[in-house]
């Protein structure tokens, strides 16, 4: 393998686990868990109804870890599960009023925070990064597919 790929790659991840680091740390600093603040992050602002399927498959968690996570928040007050018509044990989540307030006190800071990070690039560099971090992540989904459907058929 060509040697500044390599290079790049490890860049590429030691620069994807720090800014990873960031966020817990930050979570840890206001008594939150990793999945805790990400899943109080997504209910901030939903497009639309969101089930505890959804936010583990949008943040690569196991269903236990989302279960677990938002029983935690519905036993804080900051989480209520609704039945949804049509699913017998499909429920969406949302936040409740003590979990608005306690997300714009804990998460807003963030959100600013990230907000004013990305505002020191151009907005050409952020477009940028943004499509290349897609294309690239869209790549290595491939490449693993090809690998696990390889294995699969030996």
């Amino acid at each position: 393998m060509d040697q500044s790929v390599k290079t790049q790659n490890f860049r590429l991840l030691q620069t994807a686990k720090r800014l990873n680091e960031q966020y817990h740390i930050y979570a840890v600093s206001r008594g939150l868990s990793d999945p805790a603040a990400n899943i109080l992050y997504t209910l901030m602002e939903p497009d639309g109804v969101i089930t505890q399927n959804d936010l583990a498959i949008m943040w690569c968690y196991p269903k236990q870890t989302v279960n677990f996570t938002i029983q935690g928040l519905v036993k804080k007050g900051y989480v209520q599960l609704e039945q949804l018509p049509g699913g017998r044990n499909r429920k969406s989540v949302s936040l409740t009023a003590k979990g608005q307030a306690y997300c714009r006190e804990v998460l807003t800071p963030l959100i600013e925070a990230e907000e004013r990070s990305l505002l020191r690039l151009s907005e050409e560099e952020r477009a940028l990064m943004v499509e290349l971090g897609e294309k690239q992540c869209a790549y290595f989904e491939d490449e693993i597919q090809k690998m696990t459907k390889e294995k699969e058929q030996a």
